[in-house]
């Protein structure tokens, strides 16, 4: 098989052979069975010794097919007990575009991991990420949004993000962002208001009841289920309870109860028990056939 060879270049060829064995790594590691042949042919440590020492070309590569191979749950270990976090990280903050974008895709992936998601904030990661999010291109916007949506899922994360600037980035990318960034920022911020009240306040003073509400009536199916989780996690906070039916999210969270998918429904159902906490929303959900 070629899965060997190729990572015998990416150890000890010359440049511009460890450079393209690390692409056609990367193009390797887009298949299931391919990330776990690669792990276990010996990749991991010579692509995280590309990330830390290699040519720009070779970084990017290598900080790819790392991304790829973190799709699998095993590997997320692997990589991050060879060392890879820190160096991406260091891609993150001040390599080239493409560098940045690939860090940025693999920490998304690595942080999937509950003990990754400590080890890449405790790397200093949130802060890059954050800043890709306010002013990244759109590649880099989209998976630094994705990453920190990963990261918020833990408790001391929430807090650093929120303290990081991330909220006001994020809901600017609700308003006005791709396909792909509405999602993950959606998701983010839905991640970033599970059970912590002060960003459930932050948010909604950010401006974002209005543009999630917006994503649930017309957003993609993940955009709508997203936005229907954040809604539902920044409703258990007693004012935004009213604000969230004033700006109309009724309506299109029966919708989705009605009709919307399996994981719509859950998340739309939990909107509107957190909004009918509030008196005068439980005559406004029964009136709209909630």
């Amino acid at each position: 098989g070629a899965i060997a060879p190729l990572v015998t270049l990416v150890q000890s060829g010359t440049a511009g052979q460890k450079e393209y064995a690390a692409d056609a790594l990367r193009n390797l590691a887009c298949n299931d069975e391919n990330e776990v042949l690669i792990v276990q042919a010996g990749a991991i440590a010579p692509l995280v010794t590309l990330v830390q020492s290699g040519t720009d070309g070779q970084k990017e590569y290598a900080a790819a097919a790392l991304g790829n191979l973190a799709y699998n749950d095993e590997n997320r270990v692997l990589i991050a007990q060879a060392g890879a976090i820190a160096p991406l990280v260091t891609l993150v903050q001040s390599g080239t575009a493409g560098q940045k974008e690939q860090a940025a895709a693999a920490l998304r992936w690595l942080a999937f991991n509950a003990e990754n998601k400590v080890l890449i904030a405790q790397a200093g990661a949130i802060a890059p990420l954050v800043t890709l999010v306010q002013s990244g291109t759109d590649g880099q916007k989209e998976h630094a949004a994705a990453a920190l949506q990963s990261l918020a899922f833990n408790a001391e994360n929430q807090v650093l993000i929120a303290q990081a600037g991330a909220i006001v980035a994020l809901v600017t990318l609700v308003q006005s962002g791709t396909d792909r960034q509405k999602e993950h920022a959606a998701g983010a911020l839905r991640s970033l208001a599970y059970n912590n009240a002060k960003n459930q306040v932050s948010i909604a003073q950010a401006g974002a009841i209005a543009p999630l509400v917006t994503l649930v009536k017309s957003g993609t199916d993940r955009q709508k289920e997203h936005a229907a989780g954040a809604l539902r996690n920044i409703a258990l906070h007693a004012e935004n309870q009213v604000s969230i039916a004033q700006a109309g999210a009724i309506a299109p969270l029966v919708t989705l109860v009605k009709s919307g998918t399996d994981g719509q429904k859950e998340k739309a159902a939990g909107a509107l028990r957190n909004i009918a906490l509030h008196a005068e929303n439980q005559v406004l959900i029964a009136q709209a056939g909630g």
